[in-house]
Formats: structure tokens, C-alpha cells, sequence
């Protein structure tokens, strides 16, 4: 980002009210270095890692039992679900001395998107299915994100957090970063992007992706795959999740916006697959 078990031996509690979601427990305070994200700001951020503890990517909490991302960072594992780990309430990878613990959850199932195509990150959605229930309501420092009510408005300021790398040949980040950026409408990100190297010809599937950023030094970067790019709802003070870090021309390139999988597109299959898997 520029800019096996848990680990609590209470026994969890059940799925919290649908109204609870989107809510920071903690409240934000202002951080030193800049684009630090302040400890327990993105609690529905999930940090995706293998049994090695080595990082794959991030997804997003959307009830007790299910984490949302992008298939192409959990594709290598939809047969053997068991050699995953879903990281929750993470902040500083490399700290255990923080206010609240983090828990790992193992994972039961994945279910990719029935059209994602690897070759060009269409429909690059997933769903993991929890092994039980996250006990969202004994810890402070998880909750979940909500879901979109409506296609995001171009020009809203979101915000998209994680552990990827601070520039295109940079470092990952143990600590988690932020960084705010603007919808785009399509018709200029597609623009925008036919000025790289994809060329005039350059079609976006608008049903897939969403656009976002392309201002200088603000992006989502290499590692962040699968982050959640989170709207706030001024009427509800909610946060709901309107895209998943998919691929990119380079990091924080001056007019080269970054690319999302479009949530709000693919609510009917999300939801469907949450209710029955």
C-alpha cells in the first residue's frame, strides 16, 4: 500500500446483528507516519497467508463465517482450502504486544466465481467459507463490512487499506496503510488506461471492474490484491465495501487509476453463495 485456530479459547459468539456492521469499534486517531492506518481503523480487513505464515493477500469480513476476495489470490488453494489461513483483527504483522489479539481461522471452503477467467481477472471474486464462527463480538478489533446498497456515486472519496508494497519495486508493509482515493467513471479510467501500455484498444468490463485513484503517490500496490476498497455512508456513518484490489499499470502513477473488482455488480452471486454455502 503507498501512502490453524484462534488464539482465545472463549467459545465464539454467534453472528451479530445485521445493523453492526460497518461500524469502527476502536476510533481512528492520527498516526505519526503518514499513510499508517490507525489500529483497529479496517476491522473487517482480512490478511490471507499459507500455513508458513507467508503473506498472499487481504480479503474482507462480511458475516461470522465468510471472508470476500479476489479469486486470482486464492485460486492455487480451492482444493486444498485446509492449506490456508484467514488472519483477523490484524494491524502489525510482526507485533503481538498489540491492545487486542488477532485470531487465525482455518479455512473450510473457497468458492471462485463460476466465469473468472485468469487470463484477464474477469469476474475475479471468491468467497472463503470459515472453519465455525469468528467471534465478532468478544474483540474490539473485527467486525464486519457492509455490503452496497447502491452502484458508488464517481467522485466519492473511498478509502483502500492493506500490507502490499509502499512503491512498485518497494517493501511490503508489516504495519497496515491506508489511502484515500476517488471513484471513477468508467468512460475515463478507460480512457486513462488506453494511454498505458494497453493501448487504444483497450476495453474495461464494467460489469467486472470498477476504477479508482490516479492521483500522484495515492494507489493500492503489488501484494495488495483482494484489499477492500471501503465507501463511508454520511446518512448511516457505515462503511460499506464497494471494490477488491484486482491488477494495475504500475503503482500510484499520475493518471493511472487503480482497478477493483465492482462488488455492488456481483451482490447476486455473492449473496446467494453466502446463504447456501
Amino acid at each position: 500500500m503507498i501512502m490453524c485456530c484462534t488464539r482465545d479459547g472463549n467459545n465464539p459468539s454467534p453472528n451479530p446483528a445485521p445493523d453492526t456492521c460497518g461500524i469502527r469499534k476502536i476510533p481512528a486517531v492520527p498516526q505519526q507516519v503518514a499513510g499508517r492506518a490507525s489500529f483497529g481503523a479496517y476491522p473487517w480487513q482480512a490478511l490471507l497467508k499459507d500455513r508458513s505464515n507467508n503473506y498472499l493477500g487481504s480479503g474482507v469480513l462480511l458475516d461470522a463465517t465468510h471472508v470476500l476476495t479476489v479469486a486470482h489470490k486464492v485460486v492455487a488453494y480451492v482444493n486444498n482450502p485446509q492449506g490456508m489461513l484467514v488472519g483477523l483483527g490484524e494491524w502489525d504483522d510482526k507485533s503481538t504486544s498489540e491492545a487486542y489479539r488477532d485470531i487465525n481461522v482455518n479455512v473450510a471452503r473457497i468458492v471462485l466465481h463460476p466465469n473468472f477467467n485468469s487470463a484477464n481477472l474477469e469476474n475475479d471474486v471468491a468467497v472463503i467459507k470459515l472453519n465455525g464462527l469468528v467471534p465478532i463480538a468478544s474483540y474490539p478489533n473485527i467486525n464486519t463490512a457492509c455490503r452496497p446498497t447502491a452502484a458508488p456515486v464517481t467522485g466519492t472519496r473511498c478509502f483502500v487499506s492493506g500490507w502490499g508494497k509502499n512503491s512498485f519495486t518497494g517493501s511490503y508493509q508489516n504495519i497496515m496503510r491506508e489511502v484515500d482515493v476517488p471513484i471513477l467513471d468508467g468512460t475515463d479510467c478507460e480512457n486513462r488506461l488506453k494511454n498505458t501500455r494497453l493501448g487504444a484498444a483497450f476495453i474495461l468490463n464494467r460489469n467486472s471492474f470498477l476504477c479508482a485513484g490516479g492521483e500522484p503517490g495515492k494507489d493500492a500496490c503489488t501484494g495488495d490484491g483482494g484489499s477492500p476498497l471501503v465507501c463511508l455512508n454520511g446518512q448511516t456513518s457505515r462503511w460499506s465495501v464497494y471494490g477488491l484490489v484486482a491488477w494495475g499499470i504500475g503503482c500510484a502513477t499520475t493518471n493511472v487509476p487503480g482497478v477493483y473488482t465492482n462488488v455492488y455488480n456481483f451482490l447476486p452471486w455473492i449473496n446467494q453463495i453466502l446463504a447456501t454455502v
